[in-house]
């Protein structure tokens, strides 16, 4: 296949949320007919319900500072499927996606036909392939993966990791993985491997009970941050923290993450002691500061001087909205004008009630996928913002007019979906370029 027909095969895969079946047994048989590619190098896995991009970046950018060759796997995309897959930070060529994708489906259709796989591999799982392929073929040092959805039965549980890694637990996607924290928090713990260091960023009561009995289960060391390390000397500027942390390793001053949000400390420090748990690797601090210090991560609290000043978010769940609004509360803008479009199984009204207070105008956008949500259903929802919102029919109109309606002291927010988030990044960034022209 080609580039063009490698994206089409995957389209005809389907929304890979919605057509999604949970489960091992596929992505073992491709691993196995693949000559388990996923074991020809030591991996970092990372599960949560939100963070783990983040703590993925800051896990691979740390060890690519160190000098070694990385792969770094995440999803969803943002604006292109070759995202989801990087060796030293530059993602996979379009070509060698297009190689990847052609040897994975012609394995799975011979696997088909030998009856070894009960159906097509999801979009998820095809991806997984590719990705654990690439990294085998480039030869990398270790890699950093990240989480689909859950863990027990997500495709990249077939790794045996150096180090795992939770984030925390909140509620997302309970038609997959149950409508409580302790039984989202079950799913999460399954990544948890017989005698692998386990890092938790984990707080709640009944989720971390849960963490730590799976992990003592399977005598597995585990380290929870808040008992094992201490942040000091906070400060903040313009939404960066710069801090003190103290380990059981060592002790760092002046740690400058990158990343914006004061939720970042915590997931600087899950990466910090996840590093310092690989035992294959001795990581020096100054490639922990300068990894931390120079992570990027698109499309979370990610901010461009455009036509407007324009932050875009994924916010897709409330735990997610809580923290833009902590983060929006402390900037004090004059205006916040909000470009907001969710998919309808999400929890809008919780993502709307934390959000929506904030906002001067609320323009509600569709999104381009099958899972959106109607503008009209979302402000049904929240009656009482309804005499600031606009109602649109696509997401390009909804920004220019937030650019249009928003004071050049004010700023546009994209949020409610990391889908909104992708597609609308391109237009921020040339007009940002743009603008930097002039």
């Amino acid at each position: 296949m080609n580039y063009k027909k490698s994206l089409e095969y995957l389209k005809q895969k389907g929304n890979e949320v919605q057509m999604m079946h949970l489960g091992l047994h596929r992505t073992r048989a491709m691993m196995k007919a693949l000559k388990n590619p996923e074991t020809k190098y030591p991996s970092i896995h990372i599960a949560g319900t939100n963070g783990k991009g983040s703590v993925a970046a800051m896990s691979e950018s740390i060890l690519r500072h160190a000098g070694l060759v990385t792969g770094l796997y995440t999803s969803p995309h943002l604006v292109r499927v070759e995202e989801r897959m990087r060796v030293n930070g530059r993602q996979v060529s379009p070509q060698g996606f297009a190689a990847l994708a052609t040897r994975v489906r012609n394995v799975e259709s011979a696997l088909l036909r030998n009856g070894d796989l009960d159906r097509l591999l999801t979009t998820f799982e095809f991806l997984t392939c590719c990705a654990f392929l690439h990294f085998a073929r480039q030869k990398v040092d270790i890699a950093v993966v990240e989480v689909g959805l859950g863990g027990k039965l997500d495709a990249t549980n077939v790794i045996l990791p150096e180090v795992c890694v939770i984030t925390g637990i909140a509620l997302d996607h309970q038609n997959y993985l149950g409508n409580t924290l302790t039984l989202i928090a079950g799913e999460k713990a399954g990544i948890i491997k017989s005698g692998i260091p386990v890092i938790s960023g984990c707080c709640a009561p009944e989720p971390r009970r849960v963490i730590r009995n799976q992990a003592k289960a399977v005598q597995a060391p585990l380290s929870e941050i808040d008992a094992r390390s201490a942040v000091c000397n906070v400060r903040e500027r313009r939404g960066r923290y710069a801090f003190d942390l103290q380990t059981p390793v060592r002790k760092y001053r002046n740690l400058r993450p990158a990343l914006a949000g004061e939720y970042q400390v915590r997931n600087a420090t899950l990466a910090v002691m996840a590093i310092e748990s690989l035992k294959l690797f001795s990581i020096k601090s100054g490639a922990i500061r300068r990894g931390l210090a120079g992570t990027r991560w698109l499309g979370r609290l990610d901010e461009y001087h455009a036509r407007r000043c324009t932050l875009l978010d994924g916010a897709h769940n409330p735990e997610g909205a809580r923290v833009l609004r902590a983060f929006l509360r402390k900037r004090e803008e004059s205006q916040i004008h909000l470009v907001f479009g969710a998919v309808r199984d999400k929890d809008v009204r919780g993502i709307g009630a934390a959000l929506f207070p904030l906002a001067t105008r609320i323009h509600l956008t569709p999104l381009v996928n099958t899972r959106s949500s109607d503008p009209a259903y979302v402000a049904r929802m929240h009656p009482r913002f309804q005499s600031r919102m606009t109602l649109h029919s696509n997401m390009r109109d909804a920004l220019q007019s937030a650019w249009e309606s928003c004071p050049r002291s004010g700023l546009v927010v994209v949020t409610g979906s990391l889908y909104l988030v992708g597609d609308l990044l391109p237009l921020v960034q040339r007009d940002a370029a743009q603008a930097k022209k002039k």
